[in-house]
């Protein structure tokens, strides 16, 4: 009976933490269906206007009241943060002020994007809602290293459609979105070495944290982080129409990428 009980929980506790997973990802994916019909609705009254009365002066409102709307998204969601962070210091739930921040983060790189690059930066802002959503999935159902992989796959993919869309106006954008890159490959590899000697766990403020599990593929996040690096330079350095093929080679990238760990998963 001691077994059969002990069976009975072990599989309660499984669709208990399937469900979560299941929730979290239906929470995702409704927030990048609700981001999406902002961005259309952005993309049809303030990108692609007609001369129906009343679009051109609130597309014409809409550009003036822009520069408001970053200040205020971005004080918001530095409050929400730092709300955020005073109660997980106090053993609260920061449940409210994690999703005011995430709102107001997602409302802030909504408006600055569409201010700054216009119709280019919303063509791309519908396609980076989906692929955020995947992301989560990928998150939550996937290996850890294989989500720091689409990550750091995403990126170059990113840095390469700025070379090819925005090179030419917005010079300071690129190379700033580089640099971040760059920075954020060295330290992913350098955070891979540390948790390899350590068994998946890395050591921040104190804390011990299990982020890989034992096991993990180091070595094709390193192999990621060179291929990215590699892609990226090699866009800077050929232009805009070397970029195009380079991003598809990183898709064909995180395409096997995804078929490998989906095998590793069987």
């Amino acid at each position: 009976m001691n077994k059969e009980k002990r069976a009975a929980e072990k599989r309660a506790a499984r669709s208990h933490k399937e469900d979560v997973v299941l929730n979290r990802v239906l929470v995702w994916f409704g927030a990048a269906v609700v981001a999406e019909l902002l961005l259309l609705l952005i993309n049809r009254y303030y990108i692609n206007y007609t001369t129906r009365p009343g679009e051109i002066e609130f597309a014409a409102a809409l550009l003036h009241a822009f520069p408001i709307i970053i200040g205020v998204t971005a004080v918001a969601a530095v409050v929400c943060v730092v709300w955020a962070v005073m109660c997980a210091q106090k053993g609260k739930r920061c449940l409210l002020p994690g999703v005011l921040a995430w709102i107001f983060a997602a409302l802030l790189v909504i408006s600055a994007v569409t201010y700054i690059f216009s119709g280019t930066g919303v063509q791309f802002l519908c396609g980076l809602v989906p692929a955020a959503a995947v992301m989560a999935l990928v998150y939550y159902l996937y290996q850890r290293e294989f989500f720091v992989i689409t990550v750091l796959s995403a990126m170059g993919i990113v840095g390469l459609w700025l070379i090819r869309r925005a090179a030419g106006n917005h010079q300071v954008v690129v190379y700033a979105y580089m640099a971040v890159t760059a920075v954020v490959l060295i330290a992913a590899a350098l955070a891979c070495r540390v948790m390899q000697k350590s068994d998946g766990f890395l050591t921040l403020g104190g804390k011990k944290l299990s982020v890989f599990n034992r096991g993990a593929t180091y070595g094709m996040v390193y192999l990621t982080c060179a291929v990215v690096a590699v892609a990226v330079a090699a866009g800077l350095a050929l232009g805009a129409s070397a970029a195009y093929y380079l991003m598809i080679a990183l898709v064909g990238w995180l395409f096997v990428m995804a078929v490998y760990y989906t095998v590793k998963l069987m």
